[in-house]
């Protein structure tokens, strides 16, 4: 696996009125060997490497415990796509997860429970729930603002703590 600097990451969670979750997590490197270059121009290799990124992402996926409604649910990566933002240097890296809760009458949650860490680069989430829906109340880390009743925005610094606990309390 190529020798990658993190730049930053930014995760957006689509939520429908079934409760499925679409989400879409970008991550942004330097990559100063040029080896994703490479990689992609070779078919073999590329495929291996989506498979090996695939798999230690939903290796983090399979650590965390992802509960909505008081169920316990499992994120699965459903594709990764690797791209560059204008030179070799800038890659990009974009995982495809879908998990589904069941809704429930009234006040909805999604929790999740991770290790607690340190914000190695910074970090943007973007939950979005259906229109109609609100957001009554956000425990994260970082900068957490309501964009709209139905939109959250979440902002971590680099070396910000991550408290490795969210809850979103949301009515659909």
């Amino acid at each position: 696996m190529p020798d990658l600097e993190p730049l930053s990451a930014i995760g957006f969670f689509s939520v429908s009125r079934r409760l499925e979750v679409y989400q879409v997590i970008v991550f942004d490197y330097i990559d100063a060997s040029g080896e994703y270059a490479r990689i992609v121009e070779d078919e073999e290799r590329l495929h291996r490497e989506l498979k090996t990124l695939s798999a230690n992402m939903q290796g983090f996926l399979d650590d965390e415990e992802v509960v909505i409604n008081g169920e316990r649910v499992r994120p699965k990566v459903l594709s990764v796509d690797v791209g560059f933002r204008g030179t070799p240097e800038e890659v990009y890296i974009a995982f495809f997860i879908y998990f589904r809760g069941k809704p429930v009458k009234g006040e909805n949650y999604y929790e999740n429970i991770y290790e607690e860490e340190v914000a190695e680069y910074p970090i943007s989430a973007y939950w979005f729930f259906p229109p109609g829906s609100r957001v009554k109340s956000v425990e994260m880390s970082g900068d957490v603002a309501l964009l709209a009743p139905n939109i959250v925005a979440v902002k971590l610094e680099e070396g910000e703590k991550i408290q490795g606990y969210e809850r979103i309390v949301f009515t659909l």
